[in-house]
Protein backbone atom coordinates (compact mmCIF):
# COMPACT_ATOMS: atom_id res chain seq x y z
CA UNK A 1 0.00 0.00 0.00
CA UNK A 2 2.99 2.20 0.21
CA UNK A 3 3.54 2.66 -3.33
CA UNK A 4 -0.17 3.46 -3.72
CA UNK A 5 -0.80 7.45 -4.90
CA UNK A 6 -1.28 10.07 -2.42
CA UNK A 7 -4.66 11.29 -3.85
CA UNK A 8 -5.81 7.96 -4.19
CA UNK A 9 -4.80 7.09 -0.83
CA UNK A 10 -6.20 10.46 0.72
CA UNK A 11 -9.74 9.96 -1.41
CA UNK A 12 -10.14 6.15 -0.39
CA UNK A 13 -9.22 7.19 3.23
CA UNK A 14 -11.73 9.76 3.12
CA UNK A 15 -14.35 7.72 1.41
CA UNK A 16 -13.95 5.22 4.12
CA UNK A 17 -14.47 7.35 7.14
CA UNK A 18 -17.83 9.02 5.88
CA UNK A 19 -18.68 5.87 4.12
CA UNK A 20 -18.46 4.61 7.79
CA UNK A 21 -19.58 7.49 9.53
CA UNK A 22 -22.83 6.65 7.74
CA UNK A 23 -22.92 2.78 7.97
CA UNK A 24 -22.19 3.36 12.09
CA UNK A 25 -24.01 6.58 12.75
CA UNK A 26 -27.41 5.68 11.53
CA UNK A 27 -27.70 1.99 13.27
CA UNK A 28 -26.67 3.82 16.16
CA UNK A 29 -28.81 6.77 16.32
CA UNK A 30 -31.78 4.26 14.79
CA UNK A 31 -30.95 1.57 17.27
CA UNK A 32 -30.54 4.27 20.55
CA UNK A 33 -33.96 5.79 18.88
CA UNK A 34 -35.53 2.27 19.02
CA UNK A 35 -33.90 1.28 22.74
CA UNK A 36 -34.81 4.47 24.44
CA UNK A 37 -38.38 4.40 23.60
CA UNK A 38 -38.44 7.50 21.78
CA UNK A 39 -39.71 4.99 18.26
CA UNK A 40 -42.77 3.08 19.28
CA UNK A 41 -42.97 -0.63 18.71
CA UNK A 42 -45.57 -2.01 15.85
CA UNK A 43 -47.97 -4.27 17.43
CA UNK A 44 -48.54 -5.86 13.78
CA UNK A 45 -47.90 -9.65 14.19
CA UNK A 46 -44.99 -10.75 11.65
CA UNK A 47 -47.88 -12.75 9.63
CA UNK A 48 -49.10 -12.13 6.11
CA UNK A 49 -48.64 -8.83 4.54
CA UNK A 50 -46.47 -8.30 7.43
CA UNK A 51 -44.02 -11.26 7.20
CA UNK A 52 -43.83 -10.53 2.99
CA UNK A 53 -42.83 -7.21 3.90
CA UNK A 54 -39.98 -8.74 6.12
CA UNK A 55 -39.37 -11.30 3.05
CA UNK A 56 -38.80 -8.04 0.75
CA UNK A 57 -36.62 -6.21 2.98
CA UNK A 58 -34.31 -9.37 3.56
CA UNK A 59 -34.40 -9.71 -0.02
CA UNK A 60 -33.46 -6.17 -0.77
CA UNK A 61 -30.39 -5.94 1.93
CA UNK A 62 -29.32 -9.29 -0.31
CA UNK A 63 -30.24 -7.92 -3.93
CA UNK A 64 -27.76 -4.68 -2.58
CA UNK A 65 -25.58 -7.04 -1.69
CA UNK A 66 -25.26 -9.00 -4.67
CA UNK A 67 -25.40 -5.61 -6.81
CA UNK A 68 -22.40 -4.08 -4.70
CA UNK A 69 -20.41 -7.13 -5.33
CA UNK A 70 -20.95 -7.11 -9.23
CA UNK A 71 -20.31 -3.46 -9.73
CA UNK A 72 -17.27 -3.77 -6.99
CA UNK A 73 -15.73 -6.18 -9.50
CA UNK A 74 -16.59 -4.63 -12.90
CA UNK A 75 -15.26 -1.61 -11.39
CA UNK A 76 -12.17 -2.84 -10.12
CA UNK A 77 -11.33 -4.53 -13.37
CA UNK A 78 -12.12 -1.38 -15.25
CA UNK A 79 -10.02 1.02 -12.77
CA UNK A 80 -6.79 0.73 -14.49
CA UNK A 81 -8.38 2.26 -17.97
CA UNK A 82 -9.61 5.46 -15.74
CA UNK A 83 -7.59 8.26 -16.16
CA UNK A 84 -5.25 8.92 -13.21
CA UNK A 85 -6.77 12.41 -12.73
CA UNK A 86 -10.05 10.81 -11.65
CA UNK A 87 -9.60 7.78 -9.97
CA UNK A 88 -10.04 9.81 -6.65
CA UNK A 89 -13.56 10.59 -7.78
CA UNK A 90 -14.30 7.40 -8.50
CA UNK A 91 -13.28 6.00 -5.64
CA UNK A 92 -14.80 8.16 -3.43
CA UNK A 93 -18.27 7.68 -5.65
CA UNK A 94 -18.46 4.09 -5.53
CA UNK A 95 -17.45 3.64 -2.03
CA UNK A 96 -20.44 6.60 -1.14
CA UNK A 97 -22.75 4.43 -3.28
CA UNK A 98 -22.49 1.24 -1.53
CA UNK A 99 -22.36 3.35 1.78
CA UNK A 100 -25.79 4.54 0.99
CA UNK A 101 -27.29 1.31 -0.58
CA UNK A 102 -26.03 -0.53 2.72
CA UNK A 103 -27.82 2.65 4.76
CA UNK A 104 -30.85 0.81 3.54
CA UNK A 105 -31.09 -1.57 5.65
CA UNK A 106 -31.31 -0.07 8.99
CA UNK A 107 -34.04 1.88 7.24
CA UNK A 108 -35.81 -1.52 6.50
CA UNK A 109 -35.05 -2.15 10.33
CA UNK A 110 -36.71 1.01 11.39
CA UNK A 111 -39.76 0.01 9.02
CA UNK A 112 -39.96 -3.17 10.25
CA UNK A 113 -39.96 -2.15 13.89
CA UNK A 114 -43.04 0.55 13.22
CA UNK A 115 -44.50 -1.95 11.63
CA UNK A 116 -43.69 -5.54 14.00
CA UNK A 117 -41.53 -4.45 16.47
CA UNK A 118 -42.91 -5.63 19.55
CA UNK A 119 -43.03 -9.51 18.23
CA UNK A 120 -40.18 -9.20 15.95
CA UNK A 121 -37.18 -6.80 17.69
CA UNK A 122 -34.32 -9.79 16.47
CA UNK A 123 -35.55 -9.54 12.77
CA UNK A 124 -35.39 -5.39 13.45
CA UNK A 125 -31.94 -5.40 14.96
CA UNK A 126 -30.24 -7.47 12.30
CA UNK A 127 -31.58 -5.40 9.45
CA UNK A 128 -30.57 -2.15 11.80
CA UNK A 129 -26.56 -4.05 12.69
CA UNK A 130 -26.26 -5.32 8.55
CA UNK A 131 -25.23 -1.45 7.16
CA UNK A 132 -22.20 -1.44 9.08
CA UNK A 133 -21.69 -5.29 8.97
CA UNK A 134 -21.87 -4.94 4.90
CA UNK A 135 -19.68 -2.06 4.69
CA UNK A 136 -16.88 -3.19 6.55
CA UNK A 137 -16.85 -6.93 4.28
CA UNK A 138 -18.00 -5.51 0.93
CA UNK A 139 -16.59 -2.03 0.31
CA UNK A 140 -13.09 -2.05 -1.25
CA UNK A 141 -9.76 -0.89 0.69
CA UNK A 142 -6.93 0.69 -0.96
CA UNK A 143 -5.59 -2.40 -1.44
CA UNK A 144 -7.99 -3.77 -3.61
CA UNK A 145 -7.73 -0.04 -6.09
CA UNK A 146 -3.95 -0.46 -5.92
CA UNK A 147 -4.11 -4.50 -6.89
CA UNK A 148 -6.82 -3.30 -9.54
CA UNK A 149 -3.92 -0.93 -11.21
CA UNK A 150 -1.33 -3.24 -11.50
CA UNK A 151 -0.90 -5.46 -15.13
CA UNK A 152 -2.73 -8.55 -15.36
CA UNK A 153 -0.82 -11.72 -16.08
CA UNK A 154 -0.16 -11.68 -20.08
CA UNK A 155 -1.04 -7.89 -20.20
CA UNK A 156 1.54 -5.66 -20.91
CA UNK A 157 2.47 -2.86 -18.60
Amino acid sequence: MNDAPEPLRAACRQALLVGLALCLGTPALIGGLVLLGFVPPGDNLPEGTYLQIGHIFTGLVLLSAAWVLWRRGTVLRAFRQTPESRRPAQVQRETLIYAALFELSSLYGLVYWLLVGKHAARHVFGFIILAPLLFLGLVPRLGHWVKALEPRSGEAP
